[in-house]
């Protein structure tokens, strides 16, 4: 088995947008080759296939399959394969890139995850290989799908609790519900709201209110992607008090607006 870095897709620097997608690939790394160290001003995510990779953030942790490792802008990137390792990995760039990652609760170094979504991760690379620009909204909507799927592992192999397990169900049920908060699931349960968000961190490693906002905009990007609805229907739908308020999350988390997502579905003229 030899090293193989020939799935590689890489659309450059865009100094034009504070977001976008800059690169992706699937590489396999066979000891005792290694990449080479580097500080980079981009985020960057691993995401193990198959196999093991030292590296090195806060000290020296191993890296295996059903984790991700993620490099925030500015950090110095050193790591080596300690058998043969395969993963796929992606970049994010520009002013706002380590804002999406903090957003899903996504740290610095080692974080929980399932199996690695190569399907993904091949969508991602078909729209990088196309150089417009319905091709590169396409791509961030695909690196933030992801993303996700690292926000829906991050919490199933942390401490068991049934209550907050029972609350975030509740959530992904009533996420359209522009009632539901912090304070209003706190007296549901009738515990005090920072005991509750205590409660909630603990067991999923994110906040409620990153939680709330980050299902209804999942929810939101699924209904620009295959409905016709108004951004205002969309809002309404999906919890947000207003379409005004819709667009400036959209916009502050994704680095554009709802209506800039939906014409990626417009074709070229």
């Amino acid at each position: 088995m030899k090293t193989d870095r020939s799935l590689f897709f890489f659309w450059g620097v865009d100094a034009a947008h504070q977001l976008y997608v800059r690169s992706c690939g699937d590489f396999s790394l066979v000891p005792p080759d290694r990449e080479k160290c580097k500080t980079a001003d981009f985020a960057e995510l691993f995401w193990p296939v198959s196999g093991q990779c030292c590296f090195f953030g806060n000290g020296k942790q191993i890296l295996r399959p059903g984790m991700v490792w993620y490099y925030p802008p500015g950090s110095s990137q050193n790591y080596y394969p300690l058998s043969p390792f395969r993963y796929c990995w992606l970049t994010v760039a520009g002013e706002k890139a380590g804002k999406l990652f903090d957003l899903l609760d996504i740290k610095p170094g080692i974080n929980k995850a399932g199996p690695c979504p190569i399907q993904l991760f091949s969508v991602l690379g078909h729209e990088l290989s196309e150089y417009s620009r319905k091709h590169k909204l396409s791509a961030l909507a695909t690196a933030f799908k992801i993303l996700l799927e690292i926000g829906n592992h991050s919490g199933r192999n942390r401490e068991d609790s049934r209550t907050m397990s029972d609350i975030r169900t509740r959530i992904e049920a009533d996420f359209w519900d522009p009632g539901l908060s912090v304070n209003s699931l706190a007296e549901e349960l009738n515990m005090h709201r920072g005991s509750f968000s205590r409660a909630f961190h603990k067991t999923f490693d994110m906040t409620v209110r990153d939680y709330i906002l980050m299902v209804r905009l999942k929810n939101a990007i699924e209904l620009l992607s295959k409905s016709d609805h108004s951004i205002r229907e969309i809002s309404e739908a999906c919890g947000f008090r207003s379409a005004n308020y819709f667009s400036k999350v959209f916009q502050a988390k994704l680095g554009m607006t709802p209506v800039a997502y939906r014409r990626m579905n417009v074709p070229d003229i």
